[in-house]
C-alpha cells in the first residue's frame, strides 16, 4: 500500500466594499489535507480540515478502499521541486487602511460614481508528497481588485468593473487605471458604420467552447467539435494555445495538478500554430482514449482527483497593440455577459460595456453592441494575435485581438 497526501493552505484577507465605503473585513487561514491510499489498483480517500489525527485519517482512507474505486495508474513519482512565488505586496496590516485611501482618492475623483464588491489579499501554499519519492510544494501570494463601479444616473445593477489580479500593488497606477475606464465611460460615442472590427479583448475572452471541445473526454467519445482532427490544421498559424501552470502565467496555482503531474516549462501545448496537438487530461482519460497525459487534475479535499481544464494561456506574438489593430478602428469589450456557443461553434454575445479605440487613444464608450462569428474565424482567419505590451498601467495581463461581426442592440 501506498499514501499520498494532498495539502493546501489559503491565508486570505478579503475586504467587502458596499456604497464605496468598506462594509466588512473577512480573514481566512484555513488549511485541507487530503490522505489517500492505493492498494492493487484500488484508491481511498479522507480528508480533513484544519488540524487532525493523522492515525485516524489514514484509517478512514483506508475503509475507503472498500468503495472499490478503481485507480490502476501509475503513481507519480521520483522528484522534489519547491516553487515560491511570494513577494510582500502590501502588510496585511496596512491594507484596510490602503484600500480606504483609495477609495477616498477616487470617490473625490468621481463622485457620480459608486464602488462594490472585493479587494482581496490571498497567499496559498500547496504541498503534495507521497511513498514513491515526491514532494513538490507551491507557495504564492496575490492581491485581486474585482470593483463594481455603478453611476448614480444608472437603473443597472452596476455598469462595468475594474479588475486585476497582481504580485504587486501601487495606488497610483491602480487610480490612473480607474481614471482611464471611468472618464471613458462618461464620453459616449458611437459606432462606425462597418460590420467588421478589430476587437480587443481585457478581461472575458471567449474560450470556453474551444476549452469544452479540447477536453479528452470529449475527444475520446465523439462529442467534440475537434474529433479525429489530431495534428491537423484548425485555426490560424499565429494561433497557440497552452495549458499552463507556469507562475509568469497564474498566481496563486501550483505547478502541478492533482496527481503530481508536472509539464516541461509548466505548460503543456495543446494547439501550436494553428494545429491540434494535445487535447487536456488526467490519468483515467489518458489511459481510456490513449491520449497523451497533460496533467489536468484537480479534486476536493475528500476526493478523487478528475480530469478538469486548468488555467490556460494564449501565447503572445511579437507585435504592439498598435501593430495588431494596424491602423483600423477598434472595438475594447470590457464587460460581455450571456454569451453562448452553438454546439456547432457558432458564437454570439451581447456586450454591456465596450469602448471605441484607435490604436493609440480610448475615445469613449459605445452604445450595448453584440458580437458573432463562429470559433473556426475567431482563433482562425479572424484572430489578429496577443499584444506584447499593455495598454493599461496597473493591470500586465495582455489583450487578444480577433476579428467580429459587430452590431448595435
Amino acid at each position: 500500500m501506498l499514501k499520498e497526501k494532498y495539502i493546501e493552505n489559503i491565508k486570505e484577507t478579503s475586504i467587502s466594499i458596499a456604497n464605496s465605503n468598506i462594509d466588512a473585513v473577512r480573514l481566512k487561514n484555513d488549511t485541507k489535507t487530503s490522505l489517500r491510499v492505493y492498494k492493487d489498483g484500488i484508491i481511498g480517500v479522507a480528508g480533513a480540515i484544519g488540524k487532525y489525527n493523522e492515525d485516524e485519517l489514514e484509517k478512514q482512507a483506508i475503509e475507503g478502499l472498500e468503495q472499490n474505486i478503481p485507480y490502476p495508474y501509475q503513481l507519480s513519482g521520483y522528484r522534489k521541486e519547491n516553487v515560491d512565488k511570494r513577494l510582500e505586496i502590501i502588510k496585511e496590516e496596512e491594507l484596510v487602511s490602503e484600500v480606504d485611501k483609495f477609495l477616498c482618492e477616487l470617490k473625490n475623483n468621481h463622485p457620480e460614481f459608486s464602488f462594490s464588491n472585493k479587494i482581496n489579499l490571498k497567499e496559498t501554499s500547496t504541498r503534495i508528497l507521497n511513498d514513491n519519492v515526491l514532494d513538490l510544494q507551491y507557495a504564492d501570494r496575490g492581491i485581486t481588485i474585482q470593483l463594481l463601479f455603478k453611476h448614480k444616473n444608472s437603473s443597472s445593477l452596476f455598469d462595468g468593473f475594474i479588475g486585476a489580479e497582481e504580485r504587486k500593488y501601487d495606488r497610483n497606477l491602480l487610480l490612473q487605471e480607474s481614471e482611464i475606464i471611468l472618464n471613458t465611460f462618461n464620453n459616449k460615442v458611437n459606432l462606425p458604420k462597418n460590420k467588421k472590427y478589430p476587437v480587443v479583448f481585457a478581461h472575458y475572452i471567449p474560450v470556453n467552447k474551444l476549452i469544452n471541445d479540447l477536453s479528452g473526454k470529449a475527444f475520446g467519445t465523439g462529442s467534440s467539435l475537434f474529433s479525429n482532427k489530431i495534428d491537423e490544421k484548425i485555426f490560424s498559424e499565429n494561433f497557440t494555445f497552452h495549458q499552463s501552470l507556469n507562475p509568469q502565467d497564474v498566481i496563486n496555482m501550483p505547478f502541478f495538478d492533482a496527481e503530481g503531474v508536472v509539464n516541461n516549462d509548466y505548460r503543456c501545448t495543446l494547439i501550436e500554430n494553428g494545429v491540434l496537438k494535445a487535447l487536456y487530461t488526467d490519468k483515467k482519460t489518458s489511459t481510456k482514449f490513449n491520449l497523451p497525459l497533460t496533467g489536468s487534475s484537480t479534486s476536493f479535499y475528500d476526493g478523487v482527483p478528475v480530469v478538469s481544464p486548468l488555467n490556460y494561456k494564449i501565447k503572445e506574438s511579437n507585435n504592439t497593440l498598435k501593430e495588431l489593430i494596424g491602423g483600423d478602428m477598434a472595438i475594447i469589450s470590457m464587460m460581455a455577459d450571456g454569451g453562448e456557443f452553438t454546439p456547432k461553434g457558432d458564437f454570439a454575445t451581447p456586450v454591456q460595456l465596450a469602448f471605441l479605440f484607435d490604436g493609440e487613444k480610448i475615445l469613449g464608450r459605445l452604445p450595448e453592441i453584440q458580437f458573432t462569428s463562429n470559433i473556426y474565424d475567431m482563433f482562425g482567419n479572424g484572430f489578429r494575435g496577443v499584444s506584447k505590451d499593455n495598454l493599461l498601467p496597473f493591470s500586465t495581463s495582455k489583450f487578444v485581438v480577433m476579428d467580429l461581426d459587430v452590431s448595435t442592440i
